[in-house]
């Protein structure tokens, strides 16, 4: 008998501001470690994937975010598991510094993300913004 992992559902910010993308890379002794990442985590129910967005944005860089629209949806097999990943398009709320992020987060130019080594999970979505201007 083999025992299967629940899906995860995955509220992802994509904080854009002047045309940069606030991006972190995965700490060691993670799943993912050393990948790039947009801030975001685990779904707590009864939080929608909005609020986990927003919640996971403020707990991860110490940016207040608001969440805009819902970009992609992301369904994706892992080794370690199986996620439903949900990226929301943000905003830094009104009056909001981008520069009091906490690290090891950073706003990467949209021209760079190419640079950037992130997980398969996120083509998709990544191939969005690199084609467009805006992702609003």
């Amino acid at each position: 008998m083999t025992l299967s992992t629940p899906l995860q559902t995955i509220g992802i910010s994509l904080v854009e501001h002047q045309n940069c993308f606030l991006v972190g890379i995965r700490p060691e002794g993670t799943v993912l470690a050393g990948f790039a990442e947009f801030p975001g985590g685990k779904q707590l129910l009864p939080e929608s994937t909005a609020e986990t967005a927003v919640r996971e944005c403020l707990e991860e860089t110490g940016l207040q975010v608001e969440a805009l629209r819902l970009l992609h949806q992301e369904q994706f097999v892992y080794d370690h598991g199986e996620v439903l990943l949900d990226f929301w398009h943000c905003k830094l709320v009104d009056n909001q510094s981008p520069d009091s992020l906490q690290s090891p987060w950073k706003w990467v130019p949209r021209e760079e993300l190419n640079s950037c080594s992130f997980p398969p999970a996120n083509d998709a979505i990544l191939e969005q913004i690199r084609t467009s201007t805006s992702v609003d």
